[in-house]
């Protein structure tokens, strides 16, 4: 009499551990609540603000205009001042700020907060027609972007020269 034997092979068991530890990895995370993903694309959006503001700065250089290009960081909330004003005034009013594309209001359910490093909020961060940092910046700061919920920080470096990186 012949037993036959069932099982699986050595080749099978390998293959469901593996997609076992990119699922426990990856997306089992994304379903019991916010994870340190979530900072991520808000350090990218700020980015791209400040680079936005910095190039409308270098760009408008009309000795006949004063032309205010300065980015506001308030708590949960960013927003981008471009004006024409004969005073280039601090705005730190974020709700009379233009809409603009390159502001940015955080919802609450993602526990995100931006603070200039060792600078109180609200921060202003300006620049010149060369590109380089004024105001809360001048001289080169660090923005932090921190999740609130799990303590974690990205943050973003703007150099004295003007030169906008994560870090």
């Amino acid at each position: 009499m012949k037993i036959k034997q069932a099982g699986f092979t050595l080749v099978e068991m390998v293959t469901v551990i593996i997609i076992i530890g990119i699922l426990s990895a990856v997306v089992l995370p994304r379903f019991t609540g916010s994870d340190s993903f979530e900072a991520y694309p808000f350090r990218a959006q700020l980015i791209s603000a400040l680079r936005l503001t910095q190039q409308r700065a270098m760009q408008q250089t009309n000795s006949a205009d004063t032309y205010c290009h300065q980015l506001v960081i308030a708590g949960d909330r960013y927003g981008v001042v471009n004006r024409v004003s004969a005073n280039c005034a601090t705005e730190t009013n974020l709700a009379a700020l233009d809409p603009d594309l390159s502001g940015h209001i955080v919802e609450s359910r993602y526990d995100i907060e931006f603070s200039v490093k060792n600078k109180s909020n609200p921060s202003v961060i300006s620049f010149d027609s060369m590109g380089r940092p004024g105001d809360d910046c001048s001289g080169g700061c660090e923005i932090l972007i921190r999740q609130t919920d799990i303590n974690e920080s990205l943050s973003i470096e703007i150099e004295s020269e003007g030169y906008i990186h994560a870090i």
